[in-house]
């Protein structure tokens, strides 16, 4: 059986102990684990690590037995129109599961006096359910959040990369290698207006379609992440390989 996996402060070190914070002692109390069983540890930052469970009258801590620092993933950024808050949320959630490094909600002409939509106030939150969800993916890094930004305060900032713009109107996804740094431009619901997607064009953005379909703009959104990883895999397969 799998061990139970927490989120603790890193760096992990073998034979250090780590005391875990309130929220998840409770979830393993809750759980009925015992002393001495396994626990897997994840940091968010790459860092994982094997350890044993010991409870005290106060504290949940943790000895680790094993530790581990899983190399930072291929850069795969999201911008995305930060629509309604609770489908944002699930969204980040699947995101980690598919790979994201980054995500930053853009404030777009067309959710700005939406008052449903993600706003800064949610970022904690998310955090949180990016942290539930690497504990049960196996993932060992969570990506980065940024505070919500119009398009062009995140053009300024945007990494050099393979830039892509989720477009129906678009082509295929462009052959990626492995480690090719991608970021994609998703819209909000009712997409992005004119004005936005001509920024995003001169930026480089290339329109990609993602489907026959229209799509929400967070299933569009785990559409792009999946095609992005499906790309990288048949790259990383179709590559010669040594003969030495």
């Amino acid at each position: 059986m799998n061990a139970t996996t927490a989120f603790a402060r890193g760096p992990f070190q073998a034979g250090a102990v780590v005391i875990l914070e309130e929220d998840e002692a409770h979830h393993l109390r809750v759980r009925r684990l015992q002393d001495g069983e396994n626990l897997r540890l994840v940091d968010g930052k790459g860092g994982v690590a094997t350890a044993r469970l010991a409870f005290d009258r106060d504290v949940v801590a943790a000895r680790v037995v094993a530790a581990t620092l899983v190399p930072v993933p291929p850069l795969t950024e999201v911008f995305i129109g930060s629509g309604d808050r609770d489908r944002f949320l699930d969204f980040i959630e699947k995101a980690v599961e598919l790979g994201a490094t980054r995500v930053v909600p853009l404030i777009t002409e067309r959710q700005r006096a939406v008052a449903t939509r993600f706003q800064a106030v949610h970022i904690e939150k998310a955090a949180r359910r990016a942290r539930e969800a690497i504990k049960q993916c196996g993932a060992a890094w969570v990506p980065a959040l940024a505070q919500p930004v119009p398009i062009a305060e995140a053009l300024r900032t945007a990494p050099k990369a393979v830039r892509l713009l989720a477009d129906p109107t678009g082509g295929p996804v462009p052959p990626l290698s492995e480690g090719d740094a991608v970021v994609w431009a998703v819209g909000p619901e009712g997409g992005f207006t004119d004005a936005e997607t001509a920024a995003l064009r001169a930026s480089g953005f290339v329109s990609v379609a993602l489907g026959r379909s229209t799509l929400r703009f967070d299933t569009a959104a785990l559409a792009a992440l999946a095609l992005t990883a499906q790309a990288r895999i048949s790259s990383e397969r179709l590559s010669p390989k040594s003969t030495t």
